[in-house]
């Protein structure tokens, strides 16, 4: 047992205490200056329930670690952090859980000082529109950031028309005062907006609020983290079936010094969930005010640039992975035939001995094609020979992240819900996204598969309202898409057993629900409300989507429509249901 750290005679209150200990685990009295050390002894000793006493602490990484706190193989144990907030003065990565199997971490909040992110209010738009001067709201840190978030005044929340802002340059022209530089930004923002201007970690240290890096079974509960220089929290690897329960991504308080509230929680993603083998459950959660995508579950393909028989080389498109392993199962296509690995070994490009003209190849990829990736390399062997030719793409079911379940969450976030993997998707409330879309955003010649998802029961409100793309065929508020070069979508295949049930669409700008390249569909019981009442953004203009269109389908084999109900359609409402060829 891990026992006081004060030292007195033995008092009815430390009486008390022995006995807390007894009946409730592994407890320290007095607040400590840095939990760490303790949590860490516990942990050597055995316990497997260490509570963490409340309070307050500021605290930087401990010398030769990047993270601020660090967690790793922990096995089968309980944390309990309630009223405890971890305060990162460096802005690094807060806790990482490395390699952890069956741990539980609750009640613990995340934040730092000096925060990740500063805000302002627009109070200068140059002639030629191409600056915007940001006065710096008191008590937030003077500093020149320059991804911007353009918010409105009155809602407090992404203005509505914003477009993607990206390449932006920031300079102080004050001590106070930020402009920031982009070809036409003064189109989208006017004096009195406000804005956030975020920043990821600082240099050379990893970013992120929490990570878990190839853990199992791990469980996050009443966990809140107010910012993050970075994602909020993140998984990748491992065997996943990790479960994330009445989490909060939400904003912290008011600094020292300030009037206004803060307009936001992370600088990127809110929750990521990333190549793991099973899919979380994240239920009861709450989202806000993040910088990019509120939730995630991710994946990619890998190219082969060496094929011998049973032995492949693969590169990836994605570095920052652990990769395939043993036993996995890899395949061009859900209907493809599939070989497993037997054996495996990472290697980077120059040691990989590739033939010459692959190397070309590779070095005269362009952006975003089939042959633009990593660096980093794997050498596999195969339990079977199939034709996986020199320069073709293959991707594992067994590392998307399949079986997740995302139920019961609140989320009021201006970016993606956005998944590659199958699972269920039920009784959320999404105030104000972007979308919700599937997709397996890969060059369009590259392997994807993404099969048994339910959507149902969810209300999606008010999405399509900012950051129009053109360029992506994602132009509803539930998109299922997978697209070549525009105008061409992905034939049938892609997805298969799909089913959008029960859900409602309120006040949505543009389609309500777009459907490509999928095999069995079943759209029913969904009720479209106020559609079509502002006219829609361009979004899926490349790919000829029907932008007053309310369900848009195309390039899809055995869809089934029943009972969906259209409630009063606005006046920017076409053809209600556009069924699209297969050509």
């Amino acid at each position: 047992m891990l026992h006081q750290t004060t030292v007195g005679s033995m008092s009815m209150k430390l009486l008390f205490a022995f006995f807390a200990c007894l009946l409730f685990g592994v407890m320290v009295n007095a607040q400590p200056a840095d939990f760490r050390p303790l949590v860490q002894k516990a942990l050597q000793n055995g316990e497997k329930r260490i509570v963490i006493p409340p309070g307050v602490y500021r605290l930087v990484p401990i010398a030769g670690q990047g993270a601020i706190w660090t967690l790793s193989n922990a096995r089968d144990v309980e944390i309990v952090a309630d009223n405890v907030t971890l305060t990162g003065t460096k802005l690094t990565l807060g806790l990482t859980l490395n390699r952890c199997r069956n741990v539980t971490l609750q009640g613990l909040t995340l934040d730092y000082d000096p925060l990740p992110f500063t805000q302002g209010t627009v109070v200068a738009v140059a002639e030629n529109k191409d600056s915007i001067d940001i006065q710096i709201h008191d008590g937030y840190p003077r500093q020149p950031y320059a991804r911007i978030d353009l918010v409105d005044p009155q809602t407090r929340f992404r203005k509505k028309g914003m477009p993607f802002l990206w390449g932006t340059k920031a300079a102080l022209i004050a001590p106070d005062t930020v402009r920031i530089t982009l070809k036409g930004i003064g189109e989208a923002a006017s004096h009195g907006d406000l804005a956030s201007l975020s920043t990821g970690p600082e240099t050379n240290m990893p970013p992120h609020g929490i990570t878990l890096e190839s853990c199992a079974g791990m469980t996050l509960r009443n966990v809140t983290v107010h910012s993050a220089p970075g994602m909020g929290i993140i998984e990748s690897d491992g065997e996943g079936g990790n479960r994330y329960l009445g989490c909060k991504i939400v904003r912290g308080p008011k600094p020292p010094g300030a009037t206004q509230e803060r307009l936001l929680t992370t600088s990127w993603d809110a929750l990521q969930s990333k190549f793991t083998k099973i899919g979380p459950l994240v239920e009861n959660c709450v989202i806000k005010e993040a910088g990019d995508d509120s939730w995630s579950v991710q994946s990619s393909d890998f190219l082969i640039v060496k094929s011998k028989g049973k032995e492949l080389t693969l590169a990836f498109r994605d570095e920052w992975t652990d990769g395939l392993q043993i036993g996995d199962a890899i395949q061009t296509s859900l209907d493809g035939p599939q070989a497993r690995i037997m054996a495996r070994k990472i290697v980077r490009r120059d040691a990989a001995n590739l033939a010459p003209e692959v190397l070309e190849r590779l070095k005269a990829a362009s952006p975003y094609s089939l042959w633009n990736v990593s660096p980093k390399c794997m050498e596999i062997t195969l339990d079977r020979e199939l034709p996986f030719s020199l320069g073709a793409s293959v991707y594992s079911p067994d590392r998307q992240g399949n079986g997740f379940i995302f139920r019961n969450n609140q989320i009021h976030s201006p970016g993606r819900i956005l998944i590659k993997a199958g699972g269920l998707i039920e009784n959320n409330h999404l105030d104000t996204p972007h979308n919700l879309m599937v997709c397996p955003e890969v060059p369009g010649e590259a392997a994807a598969g993404i099969q048994n998802l339910t959507i149902r029961g969810n209300t999606i409100r008010q999405a399509g309202y900012f950051c129009p793309a053109p360029w992506s065929a994602a132009a509803g508020a539930i998109s299922i898409t997978a697209s070549l070069s525009p105008p061409q979508l992905r034939s049938a295949g892609v997805f298969k057993n799909i089913v959008i049930e029960n859900n409602t669409f309120e006040d949505i700008c543009g389609p309500n629900l777009v459907v490509t390249s999928a095999r069995d569909v079943k759209i029913r019981n969904n009720r479209i409300l106020n559609a079509g009442q502002v006219k829609s953004k361009n979004t899926g203009e490349s790919y000829h989507v029907a932008l007053d269109s309310l369900i848009w389908i195309k390039q899809c084999e055995n869809v089934h429509m029943q009972n969906n109900d259209i409630i009063n359609p606005g006046p920017f409402v076409g053809q209600a249901v556009v069924l699209g060829s297969n050509r």
